[in-house]
């Protein structure tokens, strides 16, 4: 286990279904990894606040949803690929690109 937690951050929209379902996706995973102790930390932004648009500018996000993890942009889907790449983000064998 790193001892920095990963940093996940989510952009999302309030009005966007496909951002609220990825939220509680993820939520719900990091909720089960953080368990015993902090290894996922999730940062949301909403790109319709100011903070989370200029957050949103400076990372490049034309769309939402979009997720970091550890700095690096995810492109897959929401879900079991999500799950896996992040896993291997924890264990450190993530050093390539897998998406």
């Amino acid at each position: 286990m790193p001892e920095i937690p990963i940093e996940v951050v989510l952009f999302k929209s309030e009005n966007c279904a496909g951002c609220q379902a990825a939220d509680r996706i993820i939520s719900s995973k990091v909720i089960e990894l953080n368990s015993s102790q902090e290894t996922v930390r999730l940062i949301k932004y909403d790109i319709d606040t100011e903070e989370g648009f200029i957050e949103a500018e400076k990372r490049g996000v034309e769309s939402t949803p979009a997720v970091f993890v550890s700095g690096e942009r995810y492109e897959g889907k929401i879900g079991d690929e999500f799950f896996e790449f992040l896993e291997d983000k924890i264990s450190g064998r993530g050093k390539g690109q897998r998406h």
